[in-house]
């Protein structure tokens, strides 16, 4: 046996003898600019974001390593069906399961998320109590996302979608009255607009809750990934509840 292998075996039994094991790579999912603040990327590179910060968080000083992947959002479904990564993480809401066929979810949840209706109209109800509230008209919505109970109103004729690329678009229509109002989870907007300097005197944000539930927002895995990784990452996330780290993150881009 050649020297240099001698050295090579020696080296990998002290370190399986130590207790440590070779750090095992895991890619995080990032969709492409339409997922502030729970995850923003600049020019393709990661920047940060609750969801990203949670990740970080989870893995640190851990025998995993995080490799932060951004793709556009459907260039990213494809990616998962295709099974080119299988090794994944991201996020998902059991409200979407829009990964359920390729993922599974870390089944406890890392917090809450409600929607609200912004608007710049004068005349619009103070209260959103049921969808007759806001029947016959034009919404702005997120494009490519699934707005199940909005989804219901427009097939029967009841409500206009008009579908925008991106916050700050929808946010410029409702300041110019072009749309009666821009449905989103609440904090994407107020962290949009804070960031972006859009707000205007006369935007109203106001609860969509009687429409669209509040829900909660969790990991997901992939099928494939190797075992190990969801019991990890269940009792981090636990235990990053219960130091109030999520909390922290969640403060730092939503104030």
């Amino acid at each position: 046996m050649s020297l240099i292998k001698r050295t090579h075996m020696l080296t990998l039994l002290g370190f399986i003898l130590s207790g440590n094991t070779i750090a095992e790579e895991i890619t995080y999912l990032i969709v492409e600019d339409i997922s502030k603040p729970f995850q923003i990327t600049d020019d393709g590179i990661s920047k940060g974001g609750i969801i990203s910060d949670i990740i970080d968080e989870i893995f640190k000083d851990s025998e995993y390593t995080v490799k932060h992947h951004v793709l556009p959002v459907k260039r990213l479904y494809k990616v998962v069906e295709s099974e080119e990564i299988n090794n994944w993480i991201t996020y998902d809401a059991k409200a979407w399961n829009s990964l359920s066929r390729w993922g599974d979810f870390i089944d406890i949840p890392l917090f809450s998320v409600n929607h609200t209706y912004l608007t710049c109209q004068k005349d619009t109800h103070k209260k959103i109590t049921s969808r007759k509230d806001i029947e016959g008209q034009n919404l702005a919505v997120i494009k490519d996302f699934d707005y199940p109970e909005l989804n219901q109103l427009k097939d029967r004729g009841q409500l206009h979608l008009t579908p925008v690329t991106n916050y700050q678009q929808g946010i410029s229509l409702t300041g110019l009255n072009r749309v009666d109002g821009f449905v989103e989870m609440e904090l994407r907007l107020r962290f949009t607009i804070k960031q972006e300097s859009l707000g205007k005197p006369c935007f109203q944000f106001i609860d969509m809750s009687k429409i669209i539930p509040v829900y909660p927002i969790y990991l997901t895995t992939g099928k494939h990934n190797k075992s190990g990784i969801n019991e990890f990452a269940a009792k981090r996330i636990n235990e990053l509840k219960e130091s109030g780290t999520i909390d922290a993150i969640l403060s730092r881009y939503t104030h």
